[in-house]
């Protein structure tokens, strides 16, 4: 019963401050980005995210031989 009251009030403490996700995903933006190493956009190529220091971080695969085949058929 002591800790129902304790896990009440905890809900009142101050939170810690939010942690940056530094793991790198997959991102399909509908407007374009600015890339980190402030690189134009390539046509194809994965674009990557990452939320770093209270801001989104952008950076984009180059495109494989692969990709660049597919896109001229």
């Amino acid at each position: 019963m002591t800790q129902d009251y304790l896990a009440f009030f905890g809900l009142f403490a101050p939170r810690a401050a939010a942690t940056d996700v530094t793991v790198w995903h997959k991102h399909n933006p509908i407007l374009p980005v600015r890339l980190t190493d402030g690189a134009s956009l390539n046509p194809s190529g994965q674009i990557w995210r990452r939320f770093h220091l209270g801001e989104w971080e952008y950076k984009q695969d180059p495109e494989t031989l692969d990709d660049y085949e597919a896109r001229q058929f």
